[in-house]
C-alpha cells in the first residue's frame, strides 16, 4: 500500500513539474505564424507576440491598448496571414 502511495504522489510532482514547466516556456508564436495560430494562443502568448513584433517592425502603436485589439481584429479574417506580413504591411 506504502508503494502505491509514494508512486502516485511521485506521479503527481511529475504532471505538477510538466504543467510549471511549459506555463514557464517560451511563447511559440513568431513573425512567421499565421493569424490562426495566432488566434489558437492564449491571450497572454498573443500581447507577448503584440509588443515582439511592434518593436521589431517599428509599429510602437500596435502595442497601445488601442492599438493592440487591431491584430486579432484582422486575423479573425485572414487566417492564414502571417504575423510578419501583417505587421510589414500595417500603417501606424
Amino acid at each position: 500500500m506504502r508503494h502505491r502511495r509514494i508512486s502516485a504522489i511521485i506521479a503527481v510532482a511529475g504532471v505538477a513539474s510538466a504543467v510549471t514547466f511549459s506555463a514557464c516556456g517560451t511563447n511559440g508564436l513568431t513573425s512567421a505564424s499565421t493569424c490562426q495560430d495566432f488566434m489558437a494562443a492564449s491571450p497572454v502568448e498573443q500581447h507577448e507576440v503584440i509588443d515582439q513584433l511592434a518593436s521589431n517592425y517599428q509599429k510602437p502603436d500596435f502595442a497601445t491598448p488601442l492599438g493592440e485589439p487591431e491584430v486579432p481584429y484582422y486575423c479573425s479574417a485572414n487566417s492564414s496571414v502571417t504575423l510578419g506580413s501583417f505587421f510589414e504591411k500595417a500603417e501606424d
